[in-house]
């Protein structure tokens, strides 16, 4: 890496995008590492399968409801000070969890964890589009991908390990209190090596959009909520009460945007085409792969008869492949850079048509499904890794907060859909007379490959539209653009630039 701000060496910038992706692989894991430990919990706790449901999904709707309102908050204090906090937040509420005696407390735990890891994740792409550019910025963003293939690998990994372990007798209760001296030695370094950097200058308590955040976050609830829960009951009204709220939401941001005020997301980097197009490819992309490892998981142990232990490493060779792509992408020749958004899809299509007839099962090698999963890991991490660095790119790093939010806060809605969706279909077509387990494994993956189909079609138009030496698209559009600082889904079985404030 190069210079960073403030005439930073490249080994302090590289110590500085470790301290940050330390802490997206912690949130990482810790969403990954409760599924595996959810048996052992009920068992200890004695809790009811609603409360179950909640252990699992509270993390991800904290989250995803303050990821927006958390990367502005970066550019308000300042990426360093808001990625502290909700370290420190993080490191306390993993205790929380470690010592709960109750499901409630354990529930309580789980909320203070996904605040934390929105305020930790949101600054990343923040850190990552201020701090770097050119070569160095792809480089950042693709060990960035490495972080969060690797992180959701090792959460499979080592959820059932540390749980069977028992270390120090603490049972499930070590998958939390790991990471209590993680996150302490992790802040200790934060402090000396995380570059400082100077907040936004903004109007006082008057300029807070206070009714944009509680539109964003109800209409994030009123997504997540039915599709999060395993019996929503009327609650799939709100589903339908997330269209006007969207709505309102819109509004209420363009009426901030018009007196000139600090909108909770500014919209005014997806007024361009790329952006909107590079958006649709990425959240299709990301719904299918959260489906298909939702929909791997029951099809390897319902169809094929594969040991649990078994199934949780068949997508290991997906996750690894996907974190493979993000250095390769830094390394790729520049003729080839811009095709790869399509060429990352097109991979992605192939992998889920061929998964649908490919042979495995308990008394076939299961190799071929896995070798057909590390194509489509692969081009997973290709389209996500040119993607994110179309869009940092594209987007003016003033807009840093924005793209973060939405970036986030989309990968998290589109994920929680994707496995309500595709679960509910498998379910439903293994239960009818006429499919059953494997005519639903080979519809859900024809259905996975369609999608990725479109994104394909989505990547070529972001490319197609992307503009020459990638202006702000704020104000392309002629707007004013606001003085800133110098970045689950259901249980299942070059050189940084200066600041310039």
């Amino acid at each position: 890496m190069h210079t960073t701000t403030g005439g930073r060496s490249g080994l302090g910038s590289a110590a500085a995008l470790l301290v940050l992706l330390v802490g997206q692989a912690m949130a990482n894991i810790d969403l990954a590492i409760v599924n595996l430990a959810v048996p052992a919990i009920s068992v200890d706790l004695d809790v009811s399968s609603s409360e179950l449901t909640l252990i699992v999904t509270a993390y991800a709707l904290c989250s995803a409801v303050l990821l927006a309102p958390a990367a502005r908050l970066g550019e308000r204090q300042g990426v360093r000070r808001v990625y502290l906090w909700g370290l420190t937040l993080f490191t306390f509420s993993s205790v929380v969890c470690g010592v709960a005696t109750s499901a409630a407390v354990l529930i309580f735990g789980r909320c203070l964890q996904g605040a934390a890891t929105a305020l930790m994740i949101s600054q990343v792409l923040v850190g990552i589009h201020r701090w770097f550019t050119g070569p160095a910025r792809a480089r950042a963003l693709g060990w960035n991908v490495l972080t969060l293939s690797g992180g959701a690998a090792l959460g499979q990994v080592l959820g059932g390990t540390i749980v069977s372990a028992d270390l120090l007798g603490t049972g499930w209760r070590a998958v939390f209190l790991i990471n209590v001296p993680i996150g302490v030695l992790i802040l200790a370094l934060g402090l000396f090596l995380l570059p400082h950097d100077r907040p936004a200058t903004t109007a006082g308590r008057g300029d807070n959009d206070i009714p944009g955040t509680v539109l964003l976050a109800a209409t994030t609830l009123a997504v997540l909520i039915p599709l999060s829960l395993e019996r929503p009951g009327g609650l799939w009204v709100l589903l339908a009460a997330a269209v006007p709220l969207a709505v309102q939401f819109v509004r209420t941001e363009r009426r901030v945007i018009a007196r000139n005020g600090t909108p909770a997301l500014d919209l005014r980097p997806l007024s361009a085409t790329s952006v909107r197009w590079s958006l649709a490819s990425y959240a299709g992309t990301t719904l299918t792969y959260i489906a298909m490892l939702y929909l791997l998981s029951l099809h390897v142990q319902q169809q094929l008869g594969l040991p649990a232990w078994q199934a949780g490493l068949v997508p290991l060779g997906w996750v690894l492949a996907f974190g493979l792509a993000g250095p390769a992408f830094a390394r790729s020749p520049q003729a080839l850079t811009r095709f790869l958004p399509f060429i990352g899809c097109a991979m992605l299509t192939v992998t889920y048509a061929l998964a649908s007839f490919v042979p495995a099962g308990a008394g076939t090698a299961i190799w071929p499904l896995t070798a057909v999963l590390c194509i489509g890991g692969f081009g997973l991490g290709i389209n996500h890794t040119s993607l994110l660095n179309l869009l940092t790119a594209t987007v003016s790093p003033r807009y840093a907060g924005t793209l973060s939010g939405t970036v986030n806060t989309l990968s998290t809605v589109v994920g929680v859909t994707g496995v309500a969706l595709f679960g509910a279909a498998y379910s439903w077509f293994s239960r009818s007379a006429w499919a059953g387990s494997a005519t639903a494994w080979v519809l859900t993956c024809v259905g996975l490959a369609l999608i990725a189909g479109l994104c394909s079609f989505a990547a070529l138009r972001a490319i197609s539209t992307a503009p020459a030496g990638h202006p702000d698209p704020g104000t392309a559009a002629g707007a004013t653009a606001p003085p800133t600082a110098v970045f689950s889904t259901k249980e299942n079985t070059g050189h940084t630039t200066p600041t310039a404030d």
